[in-house]
Formats: structure tokens, C-alpha cells, sequence
């Protein structure tokens, strides 16, 4: 499928983001009925069993809660994965091997001729659209992957497609109010996940450096992919929380208070990606050769003074930078019971309760 190179990205920010798009249409309040039809499953009114011409599925395995395991006599497979529609692809919890189904009955039929295996394909990973006659690569797909690699960005909408103007929700991963296309991400085996959590001020990797997190995005990613709707305990001194990774979110046991958890790959520039993909890179060379942390600054009177998470500040440098590199446009922190706004595109901060307005600026060190 080719498709111009205009994207516009959909941050958590909300009217702090970059793009102009509606917000509302990548709500965390989105029911899960467009995804249903999306999939292409059937209702909770169909039989525990579903019959085609040459198998019989067993339902329940597709809803997760099958009670008769290897003995059962219906074929334990995706469903979605059989209609060539399955949105996970390699990421599926669901058995995409059709000779290793636990249907003894359809165990020595051969493999259909028009079912894809979603791991064969070139590079790091591969978007695509059905619009209804089958899956098309999303041309420019390092684009999307750039976006959907940000923790922050809850969306994209890709312009000039065959259907028009497409909204992409990321969290769930289908088109918005357009049932009739599909979206998929198909990821190699040997991606990176990494995990995050809804920090005051940004979007916080699990176990980065600097920060008092004990666990890590790759302990996290193990337990997850063993159970998919588990969850994970972990304590910060003497304070125990908990993720869950059916609702993926994070709870402090003992106040109950929650914060949104993603699950987002480690970008890689694909092999096609361009010049983009190569300004990436000298990007990434130019700043490991010059080793320097960024630092970022406001005006005072007469100099400038560096952001520090003490006397009643509640952001530091490091923060700011990291809200920077999520593609922020803007960030909120509060100095004693003053609150301020940071605008990265003016490079300014404003006293909300005074209007007053400082210079602030971003330094190697």
C-alpha cells in the first residue's frame, strides 16, 4: 500500500501535544467493542465451538479460559490467525502452529495454503492495513515505528491512504471509527520491549538509571510473556506496589493509588528507512562522540541557574530532559505553591499565579 509520508502523532499531553488532532479520539476511556469487531471474532453468543470446513476450534482456548487444557477435543489455535486477520501477530499468546494444536483429529491435516506465518519478513518489524482484501505493507512504516516507540504517544494519523485520512490508536492497536480496516504491527523475535510508567511529569522507564526502581523492563517483559494477565510485585524501600498486566496499570498497595503502565519496543531504524533513518544515526553517533549530558538552565536576574529537585523544586534537569526527548511540547512542575508551565518550543517558563515569564535554556556540560 503506498501512502505520502503525513503523519501526525497523538501525545498524552492533550492540548500540550504536538500534532492538532482530537485527543478524544485516543481516550484511555475507548470501549473495547470496536476492537471486537475489528478482530473479527465472533459475539458471547456463539457456541463454545466454532466449525469451519475443515476444523473445529475450540472457543474457549480463543477467550482464555478453557478447563479441559490438552485433553480437549476441540482444535486449541487462534481463530483470528486461521481468518488471516490475528492484529498481535508474532506477539499472539495464542497458538499460531497449526500441526501443534491439541485437536487429535486435525493434528495430521496439512497446513492451509493461505495462511501466512506473521515471522517472515525483513528487519525489525512490519505495519500493515487490511481494508479488506488482505494485509498491504504501510510504506515509510519506520515513521509509525518512531511514534509507537515514544511511551507517550498514544496515536498517529496517517493521510493519503487508499480509505483517506486513518487514525491509529497505538494502546490498542486498531483503526479508529472505521470498522471495516484493520491495523498490525508484526514484530521479530528478537525485539526489545521495553516498560514505563505515568511519572508526575512524563513517562518513566522501568529500572533506568537514576531512578530508585528495582525491577527492569526485561524482568518485566519475562513475566509478562508467561502470563500475559498475571502481575508482578515489586517494593521501593518500604513501599510494595504492584502491576497488572491485564489492566496495565501500577498500584501502590498500600494507598491504591494507580498509574498507567506501556509496553512499547526499543526503536530500531529499518533497513528502508531512508534518509530519516540515516540523520538518525549520525544523530546517535554525533552525540555518543561528544559523551556530554545535557543541562537545562532558567535566567535569573543576573545568570543562569540549573534546574534542581531541591529547595521546594519539583523537577530536575534530568526530568526536563526526559520530558525533551519524549517530543513534549510542554511540561508543568510547581516551585513551593507557585505552579509553572515549560515551554519547549519558546524555551520559556511562566509563574501561573504571577504570568511572570523566564528564559530557559538546554546546555552540554
Amino acid at each position: 500500500m503506498n501512502m505520502a509520508s503525513n503523519y501526525q502523532e497523538d501525545s498524552d499531553e492533550g492540548s500540550n501535544q504536538r500534532s492538532s488532532g482530537s485527543s478524544a479520539e485516543y481516550s484511555d476511556s475507548d470501549t473495547d467493542s470496536e476492537a471486537a469487531n475489528d478482530s473479527g471474532s465472533g459475539s458471547d453468543s456463539e457456541e463454545d465451538t466454532q466449525t469451519s470446513s475443515k476444523r473445529n476450534v475450540c472457543m474457549n482456548y480463543n477467550r482464555g479460559r478453557c478447563r479441559y487444557g490438552d485433553k480437549c477435543r476441540n482444535e486449541h489455535i487462534c481463530s483470528d490467525f486461521l481468518k488471516g486477520s490475528c492484529k498481535f501477530g508474532a506477539g499472539c499468546r495464542l497458538n499460531h502452529n497449526v500441526q501443534s494444536s491439541s485437536s487429535r483429529q486435525d493434528r495430521r491435516r496439512s497446513r492451509p495454503a493461505e495462511i501466512e506465518t506473521d515471522e517472515e519478513f525483513d528487519g525489525p518489524y512490519k505495519w500493515q492495513l487490511n481494508l479488506g482484501k488482505g494485509w498491504k505493507n504501510i510504506s515509510n512504516d519506520h515513521i509509525l515505528e518512531a511514534q509507537y516507540s515514544l511511551p507517550n504517544t498514544k496515536g498517529i494519523k496517517i493521510y493519503n491512504t487508499q480509505a483517506g485520512v486513518i487514525s491509529i490508536d497505538f494502546t490498542k492497536m486498531r483503526v479508529l471509527k472505521k470498522k471495516n480496516i484493520k491495523v498490525r504491527r508484526m514484530s521479530a523475535k528478537d525485539t526489545e520491549w521495553l516498560w514505563y510508567y505515568r511519572g508526575d511529569h512524563c513517562w518513566y522507564q522501568y529500572g533506568e538509571k537514576g531512578k530508585a526502581s528495582p525491577i527492569q523492563s526485561s524482568k518485566l517483559e519475562k513475566e509478562y510473556q508467561n502470563n500475559r494477565s498475571g502481575s508482578v510485585k515489586f517494593a521501593v524501600d518500604s513501599t510494595q506496589y504492584e502491576i497488572s498486566f491485564k489492566e496495565m496499570h501500577q498500584r501502590n498497595v498500600s494507598t491504591g493509588r494507580k498509574r498507567r503502565v506501556r509496553r512499547r519496543p526499543k526503536y530500531e531504524p529499518s533497513q528502508n528507512a531512508g534518509l530519516s533513518g540515516i540523520t538518525s544515526q549520525l544523530k546517535n553517533m554525533f552525540s555518543l562522540s561528544t559523551n556530554k549530558t545535557p543541562e537545562w538552565q532558567f535566567k535569573g536576574r543576573s545568570q543562569w541557574y540549573t534546574f534542581q529537585n531541591t529547595g521546594g523544586c519539583s523537577v530536575s534537569s534530568a526530568d526536563i530532559e526526559r520530558c525533551y526527548q519524549q517530543n513534549q511540547t510542554t511540561m508543568n512542575f510547581t516551585v513551593n505553591s507557585d505552579s509553572y508551565s515549560l515551554d519547549f518550543a519558546k524555551m520559556s517558563q511562566v509563574n501561573q499565579r504571577t504570568q511572570a515569564e523566564r528564559k530557559v535554556r538546554r546546555v552540554l556540560k
